[in-house]
């Protein structure tokens, strides 16, 4: 399957600002935007031309999802190491080191555990990718990117039907005041067990039925224990 238009566009402008003599390139996309296969197009093109690629994911279950989708795209799997984050911090000795780093949810890229890598193969360039170019404590990335590339916005992605329109209703359940935050900007886990004590969530059910009735749905909690 060929990239789409825009993700091309994204290819292209990433390879441009490193020819420009950007070392570390951040790419901003939607969620759902296909940013996966658009960083297998750069790991295909890296490995093809016989060049170490490092993929650092987040999170433990992404890990098998972006070996299939590159596997399906050809892209050399002797040439490039896909890991977690924490896997590749503790492995970094054993590890050879990559001409190209690639960064899924870029955004984290501030964490020690993150830039522990980045030091290590300094020579490396690498590409981020993340739907939201900032901390959520407010703090850009610039300590690690020297450019920043936007892709579409959700809405272009909407109208050319790339993604699905949607209708979102909200209401607030939870003691915001109860709510306080880490270091990291994110919510505390206790602090939220704390906020949402004595939330009465009404009939869950009778409100799927009418909203959203015999449609797949899937629902977001803080932690198993809320699930």
């Amino acid at each position: 399957m060929p990239l789409r238009d825009y993700q091309k566009a994204l290819v292209t402008s990433a390879r441009n600002s490193l020819s420009k003599g950007n070392h570390n390139v951040l790419v901003q996309s939607p969620a759902g935007s296909g940013k996966t296969v658009t960083m297998a197009e750069i790991a295909k093109d890296a490995t093809s031309k016989g060049n170490h690629v490092l993929f650092i994911v987040h999170r433990r279950e992404i890990v098998d999802q972006v070996r299939q989708t590159f596997d399906k795209w050809g892209v050399d799997k002797k040439l490039c190491q896909i890991g977690m984050v924490q896997t590749i911090t503790n492995r970094l000795e054993k590890i050879e080191a990559p001409k190209l780093i690639l960064v899924d949810e870029a955004h984290h890229s501030l964490a020690k555990t993150y830039k522990r890598i980045f030091e290590k193969f300094e020579d490396a360039n690498v590409i981020g990718f993340t739907a939201t170019p900032v901390r959520l404590s407010g703090k850009g990335l610039k300590e690690v990117y020297d450019d920043l590339i936007l892709g579409p916005e959700i809405q272009w992605l909407i109208d050319n039907h790339f993604l699905a329109p949607f209708n979102y209703y909200s209401v607030n359940l939870i003691d915001n005041e109860e709510l306080k935050k880490s270091g990291t900007g994110d919510f505390t886990n206790k602090s939220i067990d704390n906020a949402t004590k004595k939330v009465i969530y009404g009939d869950v059910i009778n409100e799927y039925k009418r909203i959203a009735d015999n449609t797949k749905t899937i629902v977001y909690t803080h932690n198993v224990a809320a699930s």
